[in-house]
């Protein structure tokens, strides 16, 4: 285990470093928009941006465990649209209690999220490829449920528990807080956030070192479609309403809210808070371009700008000591570089530290 944990140290430095570059580019964002239209600064506008990145940062809290692993989920929106929509259905169509409607959504999200945890790990789809599919797959049981009918007249004890304010904070706010507390303490403070890691470095040296690394990926997936169902539902409550496709729009920005945070999709790094920043920036994108009367469709453009030069600006901390020297890294025998895949694990370990591991392999 001692190639896990000095792997988990060295992401940890680098996270730190990292975490603080983007708040820092989320810092000069704000001021900017606040400089262009001081409104963008006030209280109850900041409030709405906290708001309106809440779905992107609860999906985008699990998004980032299946990267961190050298995974993907496409279906993370309509896994949010079938939650809501079951939810929804159940309380309003068969007068279901809506605290029990509440927890059928996140059941919902988590079994959907088993099923890409199994084609993923056992079955041993490529991630894009398997949710892909289920991507079509959970969209299309969010249009049967209702036979694609909208359900209104949500119940208000529903809308309360994720529409309302406590002590002046919206709850949907305090949710995401609370769901990045415990994320964070899984990640950094636990033995499965470093076998997370682990994974994402190296498949091989994880499970040499003893992980189990189907078993970590599954409960990946399945903590990507509960927050997914949690982000499903927080939609419904904010208008009062289940719609089909009302998770679509989440699908690639919760992916962007990652990767801005600092989130590598070839695995074995990403930070909580770095996600949660992502959000926060995108929230402030959308609502900063209509202070602006900029109109909607360059949010696309602006948001794809972003995430190109959040990686840009990745990919350029990662080899400036090299390009500072002057050196290349050296190539492999299959074209990549050394050091790749820093800082995660390296891909292969000798056969001797393995059998001093003493795991049994059969």
């Amino acid at each position: 285990m001692n190639s896990i944990s000095s792997a988990v140290a060295a992401w940890r430095s680098r996270i730190n470093a990292q975490a603080f570059t983007i708040a820092i580019a989320a810092l000069v964002i704000y001021l900017g928009f606040g400089i262009l239209n001081p409104r963008f600064l006030g209280l109850d506008n900041l409030r709405d941006v906290a708001i309106s990145a809440c779905v992107n940062g609860l999906i985008g809290l699990g998004m980032t465990f299946v990267i961190i692993t050298g995974g993907i989920d496409l279906s993370v929106g309509s896994i949010a649209s079938l939650s809501g929509m079951v939810s929804a259905a159940l309380m309003v169509n068969q007068g279901m209690n809506p605290y029990l409607g509440f927890l059928v959504g996140l059941v919902v999200g988590a079994l959907c999220g088993l099923v890409n945890g199994v084609l993923v790990a056992l079955v041993r789809l490529p991630p894009f490829i398997a949710t892909l599919g289920t991507m079509s797959i959970f969209q299309g049981l969010a249009y049967v449920v209702t036979d694609g009918l909208p359900v209104y007249n949500i119940p208000k004890p529903f809308v309360m528990i994720l529409n309302s304010r406590i002590m002046g904070v919206p709850t949907s706010v305090a949710a995401v807080a609370i769901c990045a507390i415990i994320c964070w303490f899984l990640l950094r403070r636990t033995v499965f956030g470093q076998n997370v890691i682990a994974t994402g470095g190296s498949e091989e040296t994880a499970w040499l070192s003893g992980v189990n690394v189907a078993r970590v990926k599954i409960m990946v997936y399945i903590l990507a479609g509960t927050l997914s169902g949690l982000g499903g539902m927080v939609v419904v409550a904010r208008i009062s309403a289940a719609q089909s496709e009302a998770g679509a729009p989440y699908q690639m920005t919760a992916i962007a809210s990652s990767v801005i945070g600092g989130a590598n999709l070839m695995g074995g790094e990403g930070s909580i808070g770095g996600t949660i920043i992502g959000a926060l920036i995108l929230g402030a994108l959308t609502n900063g371009l209509v202070l602006l009367s900029v109109p909607s469709f360059y949010e696309q453009i602006v948001t794809g700008l972003v995430v190109v030069v959040a990686v840009t600006f990745d990919q350029v901390g990662k080899n400036w000591p090299a390009m500072r020297r002057g050196t290349k890294r050296p190539k492999q025998l299959d074209g990549s570089t050394d050091g790749a895949r820093e800082p995660g694990l390296p891909t292969s370990v000798p056969a001797t530290e393995a059998d001093a591991s003493g795991v049994d392999h059969d």
